[in-house]
C-alpha cells in the first residue's frame, strides 16, 4: 500500500507519523538549502597503489577494478563546517575509495570511484545519508585533525576511545592553490573527478540473507571548478614517510566494526601517489547521488 504522503516528493524516514524528516536536502519548508555555498570543507587524503585482487575483494558483485588502469585505494578524512541543515555546526568524515571501479550490473556499465565505507563521527548524517542516499556510513570517534609546528598532520578514529586508524603526514607545507589535485586530471580516478560508485543493500525484516533492496547508485562528480582556497602537501620524496596504522580487526575490542576494520587492514597498501590537504569553501547535499539499476 502507498503511504499518501508519497506523493508530496519530501522525504520522509521513520518515524514517519511525524511529518516531513529534516535532512540535508530539504529545509523545513520541504525546499532545498540555498546556502551551501557558506559552508567549507577541509580534506586529508592519501591515495596508495594496490593491487586488483585486493580491491576486488572487498566490492560487492558486479563490481571489480578496471584492470588496464593502476590499482589505488584513496583513505581522505573531512572536516565539514558551517553547515546549513545544522544550522552552521558541522562534524567530521573518514571515507574509504577504491578508484576505477567498474559497475557491470548496468548497461552500458558505469566507472566510477566505488565508496567502500565511511565513517562518520555524528549520528544524524548517518542516519539520513544511509536512508536517502543508500551509503554505507557507519559511527566512528573522528576528532579535528591536529598540525604541529614542524607540518605534521594527524588524523585518528576510535571506538569508544579505542583507536583503530591513525594517519600522519609530516613536513606539510602550503602550495599555490592552482596546484592543487583537485584542480587536474589524475592518471586513476577520484570520486570529485569521476563521480562516485555505490551499492544501497537493505536487509528484509526477520529474513537473514534476504533484502528489501539492493542496486547500484551513483553521484556524479560536481560541474565547475572546484572551489579550493588552500592546499597543502609534502614532497613525492618524503611520501614514503606518510605513516598509515590500522589495528588488528579484534571483536573484543572493535564489537561493531571489527570486520571493516580487519578488511581495511588487509588491504595492500603499496607505494603513495598522492597526499593532498585541501579546503573546499563549498559543500554539498549530494542530492545528485541516484539509482541506476533497476532489473
Amino acid at each position: 500500500m502507498v503511504l499518501s504522503f508519497e506523493s508530496t516528493g519530501r522525504f520522509h524516514r521513520t518515524p514517519i507519523g511525524f511529518g516531513p524528516a529534516p535532512t540535508p536536502r530539504q529545509d523545513s519548508n520541504g525546499k532545498p538549502y540555498t546556502t551551501w555555498s557558506k559552508a567549507n570543507s577541509t580534506t586529508v587524503g592519501v591515495t596508495y597503489v594496490s593491487t586488483h585482487a585486493s580491491l576486488d575483494a572487498i566490492l560487492p558483485e558486479g563490481y571489480h577494478t578496471d584492470k588496464d588502469k593502476k590499482a589505488t585505494v584513496m583513505f581522505e578524512n573531512m572536516e565539514l563546517r558551517s553547515l546549513p541543515w545544522l544550522n552552521g555546526r558541522g562534524y567530521n568524515t573518514w571515507g574509504v575509495y577504491v578508484n576505477d571501479v567498474i559497475c557491470e550490473r548496468v548497461s552500458p556499465a558505469k566507472r566510477g570511484s566505488y565508496m567502500a565505507v565511511l565513517f562518520e563521527a555524528f549520528t544524524d548524517p548517518i542516519t539520513t545519508g544511509r536512508e536517502e542516499l543508500g551509503f554505507c556510513k557507519v559511527w566512528a570517534e573522528l576528532p579535528d585533525g591536529t598540525t604541529t609546528a614542524d607540518g605534521t598532520r594527524t588524523q585518528t578514529a576510535s571506538w569508544f576511545g579505542k583507536e583503530f586508524m591513525r594517519l600522519e603526514i609530516p613536513g606539510l607545507v602550503e602550495k599555490n592553490v592552482e596546484e592543487a589535485p583537485a584542480h587536474h586530471p589524475r592518471e586513476w580516478g577520484h570520486p570529485t573527478q569521476t563521480g562516485i560508485l555505490h551499492h544501497r543493500y537493505i536487509p528484509t525484516v526477520g529474513i537473514p540473507g534476504k533484502h528489501d533492496a539492493s542496486y547500484a547508485t551513483f553521484c556524479p562528480a560536481p560541474a565547475g571548478k572546484p572551489p579550493v582556497s588552500a592546499y597543502s602537501t609534502i614532497p613525492a620524496s618524503d611520501f614514503s614517510k606518510v605513516k598509515l596504522e590500522i589495528a588488528e580487526g579484534k571483536w573484543e575490542e572493535f564489537p561493531t566494526l571489527w570486520n571493516i576494520i580487519e578488511g581495511l587492514r588487509n588491504l595492500e597498501k603499496g607505494e603513495i601517489v598522492e597526499v593532498a590537504v585541501q579546503k573546499f569553501d563549498s559543500a554539498s547535499d549530494l542530492i545528485s547521488n541516484q539509482r541506476i539499476e533497476f532489473d
